[in-house]
């Protein structure tokens, strides 16, 4: 280690040069104070200085002030001097000198004092260095943040294998596409993920395999929704070419197999939709231009009910596809206004129940005192009822409908709604699909399905509006609950 030596009496200075010497340090030396400053202001300038009070041109005081002024290093300042009075000790220490040793010095006392500055410099030095790691560490924690972050939000699934072929960690995408527990710290290897599965190549081959990269094709086929996924593994290798792991994307193709893409979904849905009714007026229409008039008259009433009921489906249709366009505007104006929550559910299940007079309907409600008020449009909220209601009634496969209504506070600003019913359940690849504008749950686009897909997307649309949200979850053949996140009027103090 370097020692800087600024002392202006020649034998004073050699003495702590050849000191220094023995003590294993390298002594650097100056006759006067410009000199010595000029020693500590370049890169490589010791970290140690023995200045001596008294100096031409700079004392040692000046330079003690000049260094803590300066702050762009560290510097463990010695002050030799004849001066002992207590005033002159405070003076030295408010200029900056970290110790004090006076004149003529004990030479084992000097050595004590130079080996705790030598310590003093090396803990600086470990805890610069210490610094320097932990921000290249919080560097590293923020890049990997922002990376999983972006790798959450892909629409493709990614899931990371180490070598055991056990998962890491995987996105929300590939949790929904393999319907996955709780992935780190579980140990479940990729095996066990796929055994639901059917999939190519078989698990022998994909493990045995040395390609580095290998096209898999997941299928689940088994259930009248089938599912189609297309995979990639990349196998990561370690210096020595070792098996070190693997990255799996999944990428949901069931859509493609389907259709090519969603216009022409869209407009296939919408001629089937279209087509039913139109068909059924045509053939009476035909049917009347062929019947004797006695007869025709007869049947009168029952041509003339049936042609009604198919009209009122088309104009259903009709308004169904004219309120998506206006919920897609780019702004939905919310007259805000407080609302009880229990006043919306009146309109909007009697709106279902004409709706839908062949279904048993039956509605529960339970809803916290705290949670009954709403700052929220009145017709927004029957709107964003009576569409959950709706999605029960049309796709409920038991007798009855059972729908249950829940809503309790989360904070002073906001309640949680959930409308759970006993339907036969929604996959969980399409928990995020059945909030997009014409997506059913079918598994061949038939007509038969009342509705256009959309009423999931507008009500959706209409919570978005008030800031809030709209979750769903699902077990396959028991029913699905949806959470909804809305502005609540403040909890009242009892």
């Amino acid at each position: 280690m370097r020692i800087l030596i600024a002392e202006d009496d020649p034998a004073n200075r050699r003495l702590l040069e050849v000191s220094l010497q023995r003590w294993g340090y390298e002594a650097v030396v100056a006759a006067e104070g410009h000199t010595a400053w000029q020693l500590l202001q370049l890169p490589d300038a010791p970290q140690i200085a023995i200045l001596d009070w008294m100096m031409p041109g700079l004392d040692g005081i000046e330079i003690c002030r000049r260094v803590r002024a300066a702050g762009t290093r560290f510097v463990y300042l010695i002050l030799l001097t004849t001066k002992h009075q207590k005033e002159d000790v405070i003076r030295a220490l408010e200029a900056g000198a970290d110790d004090f040793v006076t004149k003529p010095f004990d030479r084992e006392e000097l050595q004590a004092r130079v080996h705790v500055a030598s310590r003093m410099v090396e803990l600086q030095q470990a805890a610069v260095l210490r610094e320097q790691e932990l921000a290249v560490a919080r560097a590293l924690v923020l890049e990997r943040d922002r990376f999983e972050t972006a790798v959450s939000a892909m629409s493709d699934g990614i899931i990371v294998l180490d070598s055991q072929w056990r998962l890491v960690t995987a996105n929300r995408a590939a949790t929904l596409c393999l319907k996955l527990p709780e992935v780190e710290g579980t140990g479940l290897s990729l095996d066990q993920a796929l055994l639901p599965f059917c999939h190519t190549p078989a698990w022998a081959e994909l493990q045995a395999s040395a390609e580095r990269v290998t096209a898999i094709e997941i299928a689940r086929t088994d259930t009248s929704l089938p599912l189609f996924l297309a995979a990639r593994l990349t196998r990561l290798r370690d210096t020595e070419g070792g098996f070190a792991g693997a990255v799996l994307t999944l990428r949901d193709v069931t859509t493609e197999r389907h259709a090519q893409n969603l216009q022409r979904s869209f407009f296939m849905m919408v001629s089937h939709k279209l087509r039913t009714p139109i068909t059924v007026l045509r053939g009476f229409l035909q049917l009347c231009r062929r019947m004797p008039p006695d007869q025709k008259l007869a049947q009168l009433d029952e041509v003339l009910s049936t042609c009604g009921k198919e009209v009122k489906l088309l104009d259903e249709l009709v308004q169904k596809m004219l309120e998506f366009k206006v919920m897609t505007a780019p702004q939905l104006q919310a007259d805000t206004r407080e609302i009880a929550l229990l006043a919306a559910l009146p309109p909007a299940e009697a709106e279902v129940r004409q709706r839908y007079p062949e279904k048993e309907l039956n509605v529960t409600t339970e809803v916290n005192a705290n949670a009954s008020e709403l700052s929220m449009n009145p017709d927004h909220l029957v709107f964003v009822i009576e569409r959950l209601l709706d999605n029960a009634v049309k796709f409920g496969d038991k007798a009855p409908v059972c729908v249950a209504v829940r809503a309790e506070r989360i904070d002073d600003e906001w309640l949680r709604l959930e409308v759970a019913d006993n339907g036969p359940g929604i996959p969980h690849e399409y928990f995020d699909r059945v909030f997009e504008g014409f997506v059913q749950v079918e598994d061949h686009i038939t007509g038969q399905i009342p509705g256009l897909g959309v009423g999931l997307c507008m009500t959706r649309r209409v919570i978005e509006a008030y800031d809030g949200t709209i979750t769903l979850r699902s077990t396959w053949g028991e029913g699905s609950t949806f959470a909804i996140t809305l502005p609540s009027r403040p909890a009242q103090c009892v």
